[in-house]
């Protein structure tokens, strides 16, 4: 639910007036009262914004719930403090800062699903972190075809770890999407983690890019509407991408609305930067939009059960509860989060999509795109869940 953009873009203007009526000036960053270390920061940068992202990483072990003997798992509603002291940490490669911990005797999940995607009454909405996936792969007809095929299941994704050392990546990638008469469009956040670039034409080194791909023909944006976390404090190394989205083929007064939050987590400091995600939605939920639906969708490096009783317990519903979301099998480090008491929209019915299984693929294959598989959920279209 949300209120009308009018309605918006009046309460924008009052707050305005207001705060200059008091001496205050607003630039591009809007505090959220009673959040003074995180606030919203609107970006300029929606489209054909591109750059190198972070070298290939390897895969770490989540944060994840313990069972030891004598420490028993937070009871759900406590605080994330109370959950530090009932985990036990792992040892990190040397050079890594940080300690994801993980579960005693931790049985692995079967790899994702390959379940049936969902009616073309639902909306599709996944998260993919994609492992630094950039030109040069791209320019690979064999990757470029599985990174596409992965895309085009979903209605809107939020993709992670993007590479786009090149101005045309993002443009090429969409013309892929769309050569069969699809009408893909992208969101692309600012570029983090950025070095001067080394040559010409191309764009500054050692970034990424959180982007938002989606079909226009299921879902509507309003690119005046998207803005980056700012994070002062620097608590989050990859500061959160946030789009405002409309279900667009029901009647626009009766279509669902919704903030999608596309977050990628420092596996380095990840107890640290989960710990945030309970603030990260009172911001979100602050920013002046009226929009009480807000997903997260991202790279946690953490499974649900972490993340359910860091958040408060029951009140949210994860896309993913008990499949790794790795090609390995190991891990489940990426996610979808919905907070079950606004929005009412979701089906609660997701999973994850095993492109190895898809496309037949051996682990060395698959690791040219990336260690990370697609994390999915379903919504209705309708706002409230009802036609």
């Amino acid at each position: 639910m949300s209120l009308n953009p009018g309605g918006i873009l009046s309460l924008r203007a009052l707050v305005l007036c207001a705060l200059a009526a008091v001496g205050y000036t607003v630039n591009r960053v809007v505090k959220i009262d009673g959040l003074e270390n995180l606030s919203v920061y609107l970006d300029g940068t929606t489209s054909g914004s591109s750059d190198e992202s972070l070298a290939l990483s390897p895969l770490y072990p989540p944060l994840q719930m313990a069972a030891l003997s004598g420490a028993s798992a937070p009871e759900s509603g406590s605080s994330p403090k109370s959950i530090v002291g009932s985990l036990v940490s792992l040892a990190m490669p040397k050079g890594d800062s940080g300690t994801p911990v993980r579960s005693v005797g931790h049985a692995t999940t079967p790899r994702g699903s390959t379940e049936q995607l969902p009616s073309i009454e639902s909306l599709r909405i996944a998260s993919w972190a994609i492992n630094g996936f950039g030109p040069q792969q791209l320019r690979d007809p064999e990757l470029a075809k599985i990174l596409v095929d992965g895309i085009k299941r979903f209605d809107v994704i939020a993709l992670q770890q993007v590479r786009a050392s090149e101005r045309d990546f993002l443009p090429n990638l969409v013309a892929m999407l769309n050569r069969d008469g699809r009408a893909y469009d992208y969101l692309a956040g600012p570029i983090q983690g950025r070095n001067p670039a080394s040559q010409p034409g191309t764009l500054s080194g050692d970034g990424e890019q959180l982007v938002f791909f989606y079909d226009t023909t299921s879902v509507v944006s309003d690119r005046s509407q998207l803005y980056t976390v700012a994070d002062p404090d620097n608590r989050l190394n990859h500061k959160p991408l946030v789009a405002w989205f409309r279900a667009a083929q029901v009647d626009p007064q009766r279509a669902w609305t919704f903030s999608l939050v596309n977050m990628r987590v420092d596996v380095s400091r990840a107890r640290q930067e989960v710990y945030e995600l309970p603030r990260l939605f009172s911001v979100i939920a602050a920013d002046g939009r009226g929009e009480d639906d807000i997903l997260f969708a991202g790279l946690m490096q953490a499974d649900h059960s972490y993340l359910s009783s860091t958040l408060g317990g029951t009140n949210y519903w994860f896309a993913t509860h008990d499949k790794s979301t790795d090609i390995y099998s190991k891990y489940q480090t990426s996610n979808l989060i919905v907070d079950r008491r606004t929005t009412t929209e979701a089906v609660l019915r997701g999973g994850v999509i095993d492109f190895l299984r898809i496309h037949n693929l051996s682990i060395s294959q698959a690791e040219k795109i990336s260690p990370h598989l697609p994390v999915y959920a379903e919504f209705c279209p309708w706002e409230g869940g009802h036609r």
